[in-house]
């Protein structure tokens, strides 16, 4: 995969090329026999073979695209949605390379004023809701949390709130707070993972885009409560 770009959603690939492999025991004894006979001055043509690429482009062009999405609507608070909106800008086509861990924390830094964050209700302190600047952020984490997990990656640190959310089902909540509360996911796959975040008419949207799942193969969450 040589590029992807988030508005487009397309990829772009670089060409396989064909490689060259010389035999060195055939060289060796050619050359050898040469010199066992005496022949100091003969010229000795090598012929190398032609070695295709172990993945072509034709190959792997059909088997790219969006792996999973999923949506939360908001509320119709301002400036709850004006922090959703840079969280997901934030995001917003993400590359994560195979064998990295994302963090919510890190792509985004600190939600400050400086950055245009505003206060809104969103967190839980004492055990009744307060305003933070950056209020509703975890909505943004939450809904890519359910995207990457329907995109089977590897959860690495999730945690719920204190009491379920409104926007997802019992469960399927992903909290984060600076610097202590987090959301990461290994990209344990071969190839690149790409994220897709928007917020539009009160509704946040995330994708991930990447090597499809095998054919038949699709991903969902179920809650239930015990």
């Amino acid at each position: 995969v040589e590029s992807f770009d988030p508005a487009t959603k397309q990829f772009t690939f670089n060409s396989d090329i064909s490689g060259a492999y010389l035999d060195a025991n055939s060289v060796y004894q050619t050359l050898t026999g040469v010199l066992d006979m005496g022949n100091y001055t003969a010229s000795l043509r090598l012929q190398s073979d032609t070695v295709l690429a172990d993945v072509t482009k034709s190959q792997i062009v059909g088997k790219f695209g969006r792996i999973s999405t999923y949506t939360t609507k908001t509320t119709s608070n301002s400036n709850r949605n004006t922090n959703i909106d840079l969280s997901c800008q934030a995001i917003n086509g993400y590359k994560v390379a195979p064998g990295d861990t994302f963090s919510f924390n890190q792509a985004t830094g600190q939600r400050t004023a400086a950055k245009g964050y505003k206060e809104a209700t969103a967190a839980i302190a004492g055990g009744a809701s307060v305003d933070e600047v950056g209020g509703g952020v975890c909505q943004t984490s939450s809904t890519l949390f359910n995207a990457i997990a329907r995109a089977n990656l590897e959860i690495v640190y999730r945690s719920p709130h204190a009491w379920p959310s409104s926007y997802v089902q019992k469960g399927m909540d992903a909290t984060v707070n600076w610097p202590n509360l987090d959301f990461k996911f290994k990209n344990d796959t071969e190839w690149p993972i790409y994220i897709v975040a928007n917020y539009s008419k009160q509704k946040c949207t995330v994708e991930i885009y990447g090597m499809l799942l095998p054919d038949g193969v699709s991903i969902d969450l179920e809650s239930t409560v015990t």
